[in-house]
């Protein structure tokens, strides 16, 4: 006589469950909360403090040892929106004739 794999299935749940670091369970619950959220957003809707963002930016930049040649790399990285594109997997916008980027 074989086990009813519905029975079967809840059991494995159950045990796994009992396995899950409950803060782990609700930090996973509070990022798919914040995936939901950040899906419905318009596109040009920034889910972040700009400012704050910059500050932490730029305390690396002025924590760094190399007296400016890794801040110096990464503007003349940002200038590049091809790069940017290939990395995610997108073609790079076109820019119209005579016009600079």
């Amino acid at each position: 006589m074989s086990a009813d794999p519905k029975a079967e299935l809840l059991r494995q749940m159950r045990a796994i469950r009992r396995r899950i670091d409950p803060d782990v369970l609700e930090r996973a619950e509070k990022a798919a909360q914040a995936a939901e959220v950040a899906r419905t957003l318009p596109p040009d809707h920034v889910p972040y403090d700009k400012e704050a963002a910059r500050d932490v930016v730029t305390a690396f930049l002025r924590g760094r040892n190399d007296g400016g040649k890794f801040a110096m790399k990464l503007m003349e990285n940002l200038k590049k929106p091809e790069v940017a594109a290939k990395a995610y997997g997108e073609p790079p916008a076109r820019t119209p004739p005579g016009r600079k980027v």
